[in-house]
């Protein structure tokens, strides 16, 4: 293991960490040979929210709950997926429509019941039953029905998805989706025992206790007010000898100083970093860095005044330097973003070009016209200054966000002042869900690699959308590709490309601010972690651990 630093100063965070790291590394050395338990801590920067896959949408609940559930398929290590509780692919009608999933046989649950289509059939079903909706609800809007009873327009029991028998899951599209196998390992995708998750109700995925797992790991210490967590090898899991890892301890931390000294006292075998440390570890084995499929951005509150203005939306948009933000905040390899898809994540299907360089940056820093538009801004509110603020998470990152975009919003934007407001995830998430927000910076990854997965986001009544933003112009462009251009690729890419220059330039009720890199320090003994640019990050079922003294 690496020496220790000399630390002048402990947060508590550190201290926490590192009893729980010290902790697991004794027990880890007590023993040798094949016997050896292969014990890591990793760090994640929020709380674990809920176990529930329906409910959750915040990216450590769903890191947590890719690793200890499984879906018909999982992550694989080569940025795809492969099968996972599905026996075999699935037979699909000659239309496109109807998909049929055999289960393997030997994929059980935790507790020792089988896993049964049934589980599938109940979750779906639970996350667009309009009575328990599920965040990611618009994701199974593909399945037949699921909108419209989503929007309480129909019967939860008339969703495309059936169970044939116990090993045997049926489910039929709205129309036909290429892609539709490739989200099927994404998070909100994942099953719960239906069984267990219908005795407990509204307590189920509130704590390890009240929770299954079908993955390669299972939760066996959180309830709601921990900040730490641990993950512990699945017994009952069908892959589990192909399982190396023994233990893993999650711990929320959000000061990158801390994580980084722990690091190198040998206390975290996982940590994300961004500047400075990403230019300290330059050329260091311990770095790696790895584009996202991600894009952290500004959503405005459509829902009320004066940010429903369309030429204040504009105006912020133009009123910054995206590149001086990803050089002096980031400098983790994040790039400027050029519009809300991101770059490397989309291909047009006739000709191959990249979907960022075909539809160009939609979006600059021109203070002169990010001026004229704030003018207008004013003009229709009748005022001559105005105050927002902006509402943050309260990581390293989020809160030198905040900063930046309050200095240079205020310089660039005369009679603009911007107030901060640094909070917990969970509670930004609190505040967001009541509308009682003016502008709120967040980060979106999807799971899957086609413009949907972004465009999805804007939608009339979208769950994903924290600034409730409806427009009829915008919905037709999606609903033409998803229905009469279904079928036509290379007109369903031109409604997706005109889709997202309306909502980049016309409407933007986002601000697209720059495309996400994971930016990591990794124990060179730990080896093959999976971190998917458009799925899962910290997936561990296919690591491995070297156990040193």
């Amino acid at each position: 293991m690496k020496k220790r630093l000399g630390l002048l100063t402990l947060t508590t965070a550190s201290l926490l960490i590192a009893a729980c790291a010290n902790t697991s590394t004794d027990d880890a050395s007590q023993a040798s040979g094949d016997d050896v338990e292969k014990n890591i801590q990793v760090t994640v920067n929020g709380e674990l929210a809920s176990l529930d896959s329906v409910s959750s949408t915040d990216t450590p609940s769903q890191t947590t709950i890719a690793n200890v559930m499984e879906g018909l398929y999982r992550p694989a290590d080569n940025g795809s997926n492969e099968l996972g509780v599905a026996a075999e692919e699935p037979t699909i009608s000659e239309d496109g429509l109807v998909y049929t999933f055999k289960i393997r046989d030997d994929a059980n649950w935790s507790n020792g019941d089988p896993v049964t289509a049934e589980d599938f059939v109940y979750t779906f079903k639970k996350t667009v039953n309009p009575d328990t909706l599920g965040g990611n609800a618009n994701k199974f809007y593909m399945i037949k029905n699921a909108q419209s009873i989503a929007n309480g327009e129909g019967d939860v029991d008339t969703l495309g998805v059936k169970a044939i028998d116990d090993k045997t899951l049926e489910i039929t599209l709205e129309q036909a989706t290429p892609y539709f196998t490739d989200i099927l390992a994404a998070p909100y995708y994942l099953p719960e025992n239906h069984t267990v998750a219908t005795e407990l109700g509204s307590e189920y995925g509130t704590s390890a206790e009240n929770t299954v797992y079908n993955g390669p790991y299972a939760v066996t210490d959180w309830n709601a007010t921990e900040i730490e967590w641990t993950t512990t090898k699945n017994e009952e899991y069908w892959d589990v000898e192909n399982v190396d890892i023994d233990q893993i301890k999650w711990v929320m931390s959000k000061e990158n100083s801390t994580n980084v000294n722990l690091f190198e006292g040998g206390d975290l075998q996982y940590t994300e970093i961004t500047t400075p440390y990403v230019q300290q570890y330059a050329d260091s084995e311990s770095l790696h860095v790895e584009p996202k499929g991600m894009i952290g951005s500004l959503e405005f509150n459509t829902t009320r005044t004066p940010t429903d203005n369309v030429h204040l939306h504009r105006a912020i948009s133009q009123a910054f330097d995206r590149q001086a933000f990803v050089d002096a905040i980031l400098a983790d390899g994040s790039i400027p973003a050029g519009g809300w898809i991101p770059a490397s994540f989309a291909a047009n299907p006739e000709t191959g070009e990249d979907f960022r360089e075909e539809n160009g940056t939609l979006t600059t820093f021109d203070v002169e016209a990010a001026q004229e538009e704030w003018a207008l801004a004013l003009e229709e509110l009748g005022t001559d200054t105005l105050e927002l603020e902006l509402l943050t998470s309260d990581t390293d990152t989020s809160k030198a966000t905040s900063e930046f975009l309050q200095a240079e919003l205020q310089k660039n934007l005369p009679g603009l002042t911007i107030t901060v407001r640094n909070v917990p995830l969970k509670s930004r998430q609190a505040i967001t869900a009541t509308k009682d927000f003016d502008i709120v910076y967040g980060t979106y990854t999807p799971s899957y690699a086609d413009p949907t997965a972004f465009l999805d986001y804007f939608i009339t009544d979208s769950p994903l959308s924290s600034g409730d933003f409806t427009d009829p112009t915008y919905d037709a462009y999606i609903e033409a590709a998803k229905t009469t251009d279904a079928l036509d690729p290379a007109a369903r890419w031109e409604d997706f490309l005109a889709a997202e220059k309306y909502l980049v330039q016309e409407a933007a009720p986002v601000v697209p601010i720059y495309q996400g890199a994971y930016a990591s320090l990794i124990d060179p003994n730990l080896e093959n972690v999976i971190n998917q640019p458009n799925g899962v990050s910290q997936y561990y079922r296919a690591a491995t651990y070297e156990v040193t003294e």
